[in-house]
Formats: C-alpha cells, structure tokens, sequence
C-alpha cells in the first residue's frame, strides 16, 4: 500500500483568488504553530505537505507559484499569495468582464420593454423591414459601414469607424416610431398607451449610455494588452518548467486548445508537457476570453481552462488514480465564492431577464455536478475529500479589482477562516498527523 496523497485543488474566478490565498495562507500558519511544538523553528508551506496542486485561471496562479523553487525550498509562501493578489490585483485582473456591458445592456432592456411581449414586437419589426422592401445585409452595411461578408472590412485591424455609432442612434430613433405596446381596457378593446413618449426618451437615454460605453473599447479585440500580466509572472516565475516543481510535487492546470478544439491539461504527472514554462502555463490557464488574447505555445493557441472545468478536482482527482493507483487520496478543494443569485422573482419572466441569470445557473449547475461527482468518488475509493466554498451576501466581479471589492473579499476569507464549520480544523490536522509520520522538520 503507497502512502496518502494530498491533493489541494483551486478553481478559476479571478480577484476572488484572494480566498483560497488566505485560506492557504491559514493552513500554513497553523501546521506551522502546531509543529513549532515539535521544533521552535518549525517553519512550513504548503508544498511540504500537499503532493499535487491543481488550478484553472486564477486557481493555476497560486498552484504554480506555491511550488516554485529556490534553494531547494519553496520560494513563495500563502501570505506572500494573499499580498500579491492586493498589490497586482489591478494588473492580473483590470476592471473589465464581458458580464459587466450584457447586464448593463439586459438591464436597460428589461426596464425599457417590461410588460411588452417581445413576440408581438418582433413581428412588427418584421413588418417594418417588409414594407420598406429592406434586406438585412444591407441594412447591416448601412449602419456599421461594412460589406458582406464582413471578412471584406478588417475587424482584426479596428477600422470600424465609431462614426457609425450615430447611425445607429439615428435607425433606432426612426424605427422606435413602430407601435409595439398596447393594453386591455375594460370592455376587453386595446389601446396605446399615453407614454410612449417617454418610452422613446427612455429608450434613447438607454442607447446613449450605450454608446458611450460602446465608445470606450472595441468589442472586436481583447480589452487588455497581456504585457503587464506576462511582465509580472517572467518576475515572479522567471524560466522554472513545471517539471521544476518543489520538492517533486505534482501539477495539474487546465487550459483550452483553440487551435483544435480541445481540452489540455498541463501537468508533470506525465511527460507530454513538462518542459512548458510555468509562467506560459499560468498565461495560458489565465486568458480569459474577451480579456485577454490566447497565448501561443509551440505554435499552437490556448484560452482560460475556466471555458470547460472552472473546478479541476474531479479530474486531477482520476489523473492521480491513474498515476498512483494503489495510494488513498485527502483531497482538499477551494472554491472563490459563490454568489446564491435570487432566482424565484425571474418566475415569470421573459427572454430578456433570463438571459443573465441563466448564465449564472448553468455555471452553478455544473460546480454543484463536480461537487457531487467527486463526493461519491471518493466515498468509492475510501478517500477522504473536503469542499471550501464560501457563500458571498453580494455579487462581486470576478474582474473587478478594486480597493473597496478587494476588502469585500478579504472580508469573506476572515470569516471562512474563522467558521467552525468547514472542517478547516480537522484538515489541519491531518495535514499535521502527515508531517509527523513522515517526520517532516522545515527549519527556518
């Protein structure tokens, strides 16, 4: 019978890494108290006790950086994890999500169109367009300034001229003029209501905040340029290939092959990919779409693992049965907080405000799959797995990093690490139990 393996698995969620950062930081402090009473100068990180780190995105930056070496010793410790997070925050994740402009958008939809039925409205457009004898293509072309197909215009060299923009404001005021609401009266006859008026004047000030919004980025590139992201972890990371790991443990990050359409998963549990550079890895894991562009490695194009397993515990879990098949497993997985969005006023709801929401829901669903997944797992296996998912009272921004959400979320880590409930105690000690059997001493 192998020895138990520790696995400590981190999903993807951007700034929110902050939380799994302080909960590791936690764990190292307290196996360190516990063994000072072994040896004064006791002094611990978490490669000295876990054997296998998993991360996607966010998740891949605390997974890699743990296990630099220098010296032989891990060169990188969870407060130093937390602090990195508060000091680049800014730099690792700008102030920008794709979520931001569609609930903006939706938003102003749903107060724009509530009570309407979007059916009716739809078919009156259809209407419209009809009776104007106008084809769709060409409409297209006179309002972005493009032709058809839009390979003919370069997207990729941002020649789209923000002109057009007012061309747009100038067909939606022309074609806000379509009656779309009507109500019952009394004696069961429809009428049009008497602000319609102010629906126009609602509508444009909706459109002009949009077009303000729209002004600042293009939607056809990455928002971000990567040179600060990949400056801070050649830093950080320096030249160290994951098979570089500390004390031999092993990695396991998700990433997303663009370049065939399929999963990757960078570890050193095997040799396809060992030589690749953490920070390439890191790059890859991390390039969420629509912030960043994807990263090349060896002429091939790679996207944010978070598009396909945002929580890799289930899988690095099957890897290291693979790889260790005779070994017991303590697999320890730390969420970035969960935000319960409040799904019982979307009852009657339409298209509209659903769109949102349902996004969240499926997101939900399939964390709460992996949680289930690897509950009976490792219930099978006589494995021991533990799930840390701290519960947010609002919705933060994964790419938000600003001062005031950052103390939010270093907020949520305080009360995870001093909730008696998430068995944090009793990882700890067994992580405790681990380095006494192994008689594990790291001096200072």
């Amino acid at each position: 019978m192998e020895d138990t393996k520790y696995i400590i698995s981190i999903d993807g969620g951007g700034i929110k890494g902050v939380i799994p950062a302080m909960i590791l930081a936690e764990i190292e402090k307290r196996v360190t108290e516990e063994m000072k009473k072994e040896n004064p100068n006791a002094d611990f990180r978490c490669a000295d006790f876990f054997d296998i780190f998993a991360g996607t995105s966010t998740g891949s930056i605390l997974a890699l950086a743990l296990v630099v070496p220098e010296n032989n010793r891990p060169k990188y410790s969870g407060p130093f994890m937390v602090d990195f997070f508060q000091k680049h925050g800014k730099e690792v994740f700008p102030n920008y999500s794709p979520f931001r402009f569609v609930d903006k958008l939706l938003m102003n939809i749903t107060n724009i169109f509530q009570g309407v039925n979007l059916s009716d409205m739809a078919n009156n457009v259809v209407n419209v367009v009809e009776k104007e004898s106008i084809k769709i293509e060409t409409k297209v072309e006179s309002i972005f300034g493009l032709t058809s197909p839009l390979e003919e215009k370069s997207i990729q060299n941002n020649e789209i001229n923000i002109e057009t923009i007012s061309k747009v404001e100038e067909g939606v005021s022309k074609t806000k003029s379509v009656e779309v609401k009507t109500s019952n009266t009394e004696d069961g006859t429809t009428s049009k209501p008497d602000n319609d008026d102010n629906d126009d004047k609602s509508f444009m000030d909706h459109f002009k905040e949009l077009e303000e919004y729209l002004r600042s980025f293009d939607p056809f590139l990455p928002k971000y340029d990567p040179s600060k992201f990949e400056d801070l972890l050649t830093e950080y990371l320096n030249e160290v290939k994951i098979k570089d790991a500390v004390n031999g443990v092993g990695v396991f990050i998700t990433s997303f092959n663009i370049s065939s359409a399929e999963r990757t998963f960078f570890t050193n549990l095997t040799s396809e990919h060992e030589d690749v550079l953490m920070k390439d890895v890191i790059r890859a894991s991390a390039a969420a779409p629509t912030y960043f562009p994807a990263k090349n490695i060896s002429n091939k194009y790679f996207i944010d693992g978070g598009v396909f397993m945002n929580n890799p515990t289930t899988r690095v879990y099957l890897e290291a049965k693979k790889k260790f098949p005779n070994s017991k497993f303590i697999v320890i997985s730390l969420g970035t907080g969960r935000y319960l969005t409040p799904l019982e006023k979307y009852s009657n709801a339409g298209v509209a405000q659903w769109v949102s929401p349902l996004i969240t829901l499926l997101m939900d669903s399939e964390q709460l799959n992996h949680h289930d997944t690897m509950e009976m797992l490792a219930e099978f296996d006589g494995s021991k797995y533990y799930r840390i998912q701290p519960t947010l009272e609002e919705e933060l921004n994964l790419a938000d990093a600003s001062d005031e959400d950052v103390k939010k979320l270093i907020a949520v880590g305080d009360k995870v690490i001093n909730d008696s409930t998430n068995q944090l105690d009793e990882i700890v000690s067994l992580l405790v139990d681990k380095c006494k059997k192994k008689k594990i001493i790291i001096l200072q």
